[in-house]
């Protein structure tokens, strides 16, 4: 691995600690975008410190590319996202599969690196999952038995799954801020009629939307939003 030709995508997470104080309490939704002359591992201690009670974990990271040419073609696009430097706002939590579509495809030649997390920031992770999947089955799980769809979780506890009618795999997702995204599959039903069948969805942008079963998706949105587009679906499609 030639680590200066490593780039990483990372994020701000809270620690137990602040944890303790609010419980509710999330950062906002911000990538940063960067590359490394470093081990990542050793990179991800480095971006806060290991004694700083708010934590920055590394989501995903590649090698064997041009990461210096590729970061700044990144930055120059998402350019009137940037907050500040290498920090970008990523408020339909977006980026991390838009840019890993964008490497597999136009850098196939790229290796993904896995990476394995300090204590403590794996003691944050595993905070921040609990609350995700608390909320999926308190949020979640009594509403979809309400209008009576089968669904399972999957094993991150973050994400909840089940099928309606031709739409092979629908998901919900735990985000931010008490917020959730919900994304529609299907290999049969087009981008337009998914966004016909569930009032309020966006088209998944991006290169080969079309060839991908994943074809729209609410994202961020109070889970209010999503059930309504779900039960419009449910009373026209009985």
């Amino acid at each position: 691995m030639s680590p200066q030709n490593t780039i990483y995508i990372a994020e701000p997470i809270f620690s137990a600690k602040l944890q303790r104080f609010d419980s509710n309490a999330s950062f906002p939704p911000i990538k940063k975008i960067g590359i490394t002359t470093d081990d990542p591992e050793r990179r991800e201690k480095e971006l806060l410190g290991t004694v700083s009670p708010a934590k920055i974990k590394i989501v995903k990271a590649w090698t064997g590319l041009d990461a210096r040419a590729i970061e700044s073609f990144i930055h120059r696009f998402l350019d009137n996202l940037r907050l500040d430097g290498e920090y970008f706002w990523d408020g339909n939590e977006t980026l991390v599969d838009s840019l890993t579509e964008f490497i597999e495809e136009y850098h196939s030649d790229a290796t993904e690196i896995t990476l394995q997390e300090a204590a403590d920031v794996t003691a944050a992770s595993n905070a921040d999952n609990k609350k995700q999947s608390e909320r999926i089955v308190l949020e979640v799980v009594p509403r979809l038995n309400r209008l009576k769809i089968t669904h399972n979780i999957a094993r991150n506890g973050k994400v909840v799954r089940f099928t309606l009618g031709d739409y092979n795999k629908l998901t919900i997702g735990a985000k931010t801020n008490g917020r959730y995204t919900f994304t529609v599959f299907s290999r049969t039903r087009s981008t337009d009629q998914a966004l016909s069948d569930f009032p309020g969805s966006q088209g998944i942008a991006a290169h080969g939307s079309e060839e991908s079963p994943r074809r729209a998706r609410i994202p961020m949105a109070d889970l209010d939003d999503i059930f309504a587009s779900l039960k419009y679906f449910v009373d026209h499609h009985p």
